[in-house]
């Protein structure tokens, strides 16, 4: 206990317990109530969850995201599906190691599909603080493919920096910008983000946040990095931050793994393989015209 309350201390870290931590908190919130906005879903919506989300209620938020959502949200909201149920949603369901809040038991190491012969489909598909806990990286964003709809919305909420030692893996925009690509997913938003609900939104189009090598001074520092210290560094104190993305499903084509965009005219014609041009959306290719 001594150890972790001076790491924080001597870091001017909000403590995950008091930064809303990875729950259904005021970011997804507002992500879930932007995408109702945006028409992202029909009416009479599904929705399955990774990890049995507890709600984080705050009255004032709530009244932000009504505001945003143009629906009327009750007040206390005690569970994930009571929020979902007030912004038209008909079913809601929760894949988790257990069977607590409405969730089914199946372990997300594996393929859902192959392993429990589960492939019932969903609107919409939300990885919100549960995949960086995951070992297996593809099975994640293969089975969120899988039990999304043609047409349905999945969200990925993820650790960006710093989040020390919460989980195995943090995100970057150009795995989200390439996993779109190669599955040909259209886009609805990405952010960067504190869990308060604080964010900023982030180009998703090819050529927008160039890449720089480190240099002592670096200098120009990436759009990336500034959109980070605004968030990370706000307020007089030091934020965690998340990258929250959002696509939809085009198709019904089985699951591409990307390759790094930035890389794809490198491979050679012997390993090229799943990233031949039957195989690798279009626009994953052009990926690789930006500039970095």
């Amino acid at each position: 206990m001594f150890l972790k309350n001076t790491l924080f201390d001597f870091l001017n870290i909000t403590s995950p317990e008091s930064d809303l931590s990875m729950a259904f908190n005021n970011i997804m919130q507002l992500a879930t109530a932007t995408l109702v906005k945006q028409g992202a879903f029909a009416t009479d919506a599904t929705v399955v969850e990774w990890g049995n989300q507890r709600f984080r209620y705050s009255e004032d938020w709530l009244n932000e995201c009504e505001k945003t959502s143009g629906r009327t949200l009750r007040k206390p909201t005690q569970f994930v599906w009571e929020y979902f149920e007030d912004l038209g949603f008909s079913d809601y369901l929760a894949i988790d190691i257990n069977t607590e809040l409405r969730s089914i038991a199946m372990d997300l190491n594996f393929i859902l599909k192959d392993k429990y012969n589960y492939t019932q489909e969903f609107d919409y598909v939300t990885n919100n603080g549960t995949g960086e806990h995951i070992f297996d990286q593809r099975t994640v964003f293969e089975n969120m493919h899988n039990l999304c709809k043609v047409g349905g919305t999945m969200i990925n909420v993820l650790p960006f920096a710093p989040w020390f030692n919460h989980c195995f893996y943090s995100f970057h925009p150009q795995l989200f910008r390439d996993i779109a690509a190669a599955n040909g997913y259209t886009w609805q938003f990405m952010w960067l983000a504190q869990n308060t609900g604080k964010y900023v939104e982030c180009p998703t189009d090819f050529d927008s946040w160039s890449y720089y090598e480190q240099k002592k001074p670096r200098n120009p520092i990436s759009d990336l990095e500034k959109t980070f210290d605004t968030l990370h560094n706000r307020e007089g104190k030091t934020h965690n931050v998340s990258i929250v993305s959002a696509y939809t499903k085009t198709s019904d084509k089985p699951f591409q793994i990307p390759f790094q965009g930035r890389y794809v005219n490198d491979i050679v014609d012997d390993l090229k393989g799943e990233y031949s041009e039957t195989n690798v959306d279009v626009r994953q290719k052009d990926h690789t015209s930006a500039t970095y």
